[in-house]
């Protein structure tokens, strides 16, 4: 079992939250996420997302942020230096629908597998929507 911590600069977080119970339906209450608006004071950030990672020291958690090299990202760069010796923390960034939509079903999982799952899906999600077009084509004719 694990939990999933998403990050983003703004409300993106809460939004793709939004968008998987939109899709979805209630989300599991191991999903958690911490928009990071204007402003924010970046201690009391990393204080919020060090107390959601400490709560999932016995299943462990998958952060997924937005961006590489972000302020999500750093901070969660060291929650993950400062207690990854403790417990179970991946992280993940370039967060999207589709591997949301994948993980979902999948959150019984340890924290290594669901990072893979995460890992995979985000990229398959990634289509040139002409040249699978042009592909099935060739396939079919």
């Amino acid at each position: 079992m694990s939990k999933v911590l998403l990050l983003s600069h703004a409300s993106l977080c809460k939004e793709f939250y939004n968008t998987i119970q939109l899709i979805m339906g209630k989300v599991d209450e191991r999903v958690g996420y911490i928009p990071l608006p204007y402003g924010t004071n970046l201690d009391q950030y990393k204080a919020e997302i060090t107390s959601y990672v400490q709560s999932a020291k016995d299943t462990g958690v998958l952060i997924l942020t937005d961006l590489f090299g972000g302020s999500p990202f750093m901070i969660s760069t060291q929650v993950y230096q400062q207690l990854s010796h403790d417990l179970p923390i991946e992280i993940v960034t370039g967060m999207n629908l589709s591997m949301l939509v994948e993980m979902m079903t999948n959150l019984d999982l340890p924290v290594e597998k669901l990072k893979a799952i995460a890992l995979q899906h985000g990229k398959e999600g990634i289509v040139d929507f002409t040249k699978k077009l042009e592909s099935n084509e060739r396939s079919n004719g």
